[in-house]
Formats: structure tokens, C-alpha cells, sequence
């Protein structure tokens, strides 16, 4: 009975109001301090680069994928080879949406972080002269292209000057932060929420305020053990509670040493009882049950870590989306735990 308790202890509609309330929440709160900043132009760079390369192989015909003959013996009717191809005008379609969507994510991360130095309009400006830059910048590739005849020189150099762009917009991380709240928002990582402020643990505890072997429990080192049985195990279905960041660092960490030695094992087991065919099918099969196990335990894992940032579970689905999957990744991988809630008595 309790075990299928757990499996339904999600509430749909709280996390849907939640959902609503962190969207409003985005626009009520226009700082970044240093660190997301960095992650967030570290996450888009990648992104961008990645969609990138991806409409270049296309256009060139070059991404080839041939599983090799072990894996055609035992799945031989499995097609996993690739003639992938994209034509002229879907490659000029999607070299404007990703590198325009990749211009506006990043003028806004711009603005934010010079919101968090100065309460005047300079972020604004900032993200207006980003905005600019790249569509004069797309409109010119996109004036010297021909439909039927792509120049990849010129693509290539075009997205050497996007690089170009995002390491000097890097640069703000050395922009100082503003201490006190202005009209964007509240110093040093707090967040307005309606009548409430909340406030983050810092990500990293000096040893001037903690006592030193306290940082192994920060990191969660001294609690691996305990971090890999409550991921995996005791709360393989909980959608409800809250997870810290080293439970799912150490998590994730603590499965794949204890299941590549396991597996390793067993294959060695098998191999010699039965012969190399048999072993190779059992160690496929017990690799997609410790698979569907790990996606299980992140799922839920994921969402307690939304929840201990304050966001819904919903965000979870981010994660599937471009641009916006960075905010998801940051707050679930880097983001600290909430460390108080208090009524806002700050007069706006």
C-alpha cells in the first residue's frame, strides 16, 4: 500500500499553479550575479554551436552512422545508417532561427547581468545593440547566399564572428554586482516572489564561517553512500519532497562505479558458465534494466531538485527545449537549496 502511494504522489494542479507563479516570477526578477551568468553563456555558446554543426553536416552531406559488425551480426535487421541530408532553403531557414533565437537569449542574459551593476536602462541598451548586431550581421549572410548554392566560407566565418561575440559578452562576468535592490530586483541572488523574498544557500561555504570538514558534507562526499540509496531506492518514486545537489551528484556518480562493476562481473560470470553470444545478450539485458532504473531515479530525482529551487516539476519538460532547457539545467544542477522564505517588507 505504501509503495503505491508513492507511485501517485504528485499533485498536478499545485505544481501547475507553481509553474505560473515562477514564470511570473522571471519577469518580477531581471538580476544575474556572475555565476549564472557565466553558465548560461557557457550552456547557449554550446547550444548554439551544436545546432550549428548540425545544419553544416547536413548541407555538406557528412554525417554518416554505420554500427560496426559486432552489433549488425546480433541486430542485423536494425537500420541505423544515415544518408543525412538537409537542402539549401531548410539549412538558410534554420541557420536565421537558431543563430536569432541564440542573439536574443543572449541580449538577454546581457541585460540581466548589467541590471544586477546599475538600475538605469543600460541593460536595455546593451541587449538592443546585441539584438541589432546579429540580424545586420544575419542579414548580410543571408544577402550573399544563393538558395540553390550554399557559401560555406561565408558561414563558416559567420559563425566565427558569432564566437567572437559571445567571448567578449563572457567579459560582464567581471562587471561588479550592485549590493542594493533597484528596480530589476534584489542583490546578491534573492528573489522577489509576491510578498515573499526568497533567499539561496551561497554555492560554496568559506571555511572562515564553517567549520572545515563541513565542506565534505557540502559536497556531499561523507554522504555518497546515503545519496546513491536515496536516489535509487528510497525515494525512486517521490515527486513530492525536496532533493540538495549532492544527491544528485553523488548519485549519478555512485551508479555508474557500482553498476560498471556489476555488469562487468556478471559478464564475466556468464561468459564462462555459458559462451561470449549468450554473455553479450544478458549483459544487453541487464544494461536496459539498470537503463530504465537510472532514467527512473533522474526523473524523480530531477523534480525534487526543481522543488528545492523553488520551480515546479514542469520545468522538468524544458529540458527537451532549446535555449530555455538552460534555465531548467542551471537551477537543477547548480542552483543551491532555498535557505529562507521571509515576508517582503521592503517598500517598492
Amino acid at each position: 500500500m505504501k509503495y503505491g502511494a508513492l507511485m501517485i504522489n504528485f499533485n498536478f494542479f499545485d505544481e501547475w499553479l507553481l509553474l505560473k507563479s515562477n514564470v511570473k516570477n522571471l519577469f518580477l526578477n531581471q538580476r544575474l550575479t556572475r555565476f549564472p551568468y557565466l553558465i548560461g553563456v557557457l550552456f547557449l555558446l554550446l547550444e548554439v554551436y551544436i545546432g550549428n554543426l548540425i545544419n553544416l553536416l547536413g548541407i555538406v552531406d557528412s554525417l554518416k552512422l554505420t554500427p560496426n559488425d559486432t552489433f549488425s551480426n546480433y541486430f542485423g535487421r536494425i537500420v541505423l545508417t544515415s544518408d543525412y541530408y538537409i537542402d539549401e532553403p531548410i539549412f538558410f531557414i534554420m541557420t536565421i532561427v537558431i543563430n536569432l533565437l541564440g542573439a536574443f537569449t543572449l541580449s538577454e542574459l546581457g541585460k540581466r547581468r548589467l541590471n544586477d551593476y546599475s538600475g538605469s536602462t543600460l541593460g536595455r541598451c546593451l541587449q538592443y545593440i546585441v539584438l541589432i548586431f546579429n540580424i545586420l550581421l544575419l542579414g548580410y549572410w543571408g544577402y550573399n547566399q544563393n538558395l540553390t548554392d550554399i557559401d560555406l566560407r561565408m558561414t563558416v566565418d559567420f559563425y566565427i564572428y558569432l564566437f567572437y561575440e559571445y567571448i567578449v559578452l563572457l567579459l560582464l562576468i567581471f562587471v561588479p554586482s550592485n549590493k542594493v535592490a533597484n528596480q530589476y530586483g534584489l542583490p546578491n541572488g534573492k528573489q522577489k516572489s509576491g510578498e515573499y523574498i526568497i533567499t539561496y544557500k551561497p554555492i560554496y561555504s568559506s571555511s572562515d564561517d564553517k567549520k572545515r570538514e563541513d565542506y565534505w558534507d557540502t559536497i556531499g562526499l561523507s554522504h555518497s553512500i546515503d545519496s546513491f540509496r536515496s536516489m535509487f531506492i528510497n525515494k525512486l518514486f517521490d515527486y513530492r519532497t525536496r532533493a540538495k545537489r549532492q544527491e544528485l551528484y553523488w548519485g549519478v556518480f555512485m551508479f555508474q562505479i557500482i553498476t560498471s562493476a556489476l555488469n562487468s562481473v556478471l559478464f564475466y560470470f556468464y561468459e564462462n558458465i555459458f559462451n561470449v553470444e549468450t554473455a553479450i545478450v544478458a549483459s544487453l539485458v541487464i544494461y536496459w534494466i539498470f537503463w530504465i532504473w537510472y532514467t527512473l531515479a533522474n526523473i524523480s530525482c530531477t523534480v525534487r531538485r526543481l522543488h528545492d529551487t523553488g520551480l515546479s516539476a514542469y520545468w522538468l519538460i524544458a529540458i527537451f527545449i532549446p535555449f530555455i532547457n538552460i534555465y531548467t539545467l542551471y537551477m537543477t544542477v547548480f542552483k543551491p537549496s532555498i535557505n529562507s522564505v521571509e515576508l517582503n517588507s521592503i517598500n517598492e
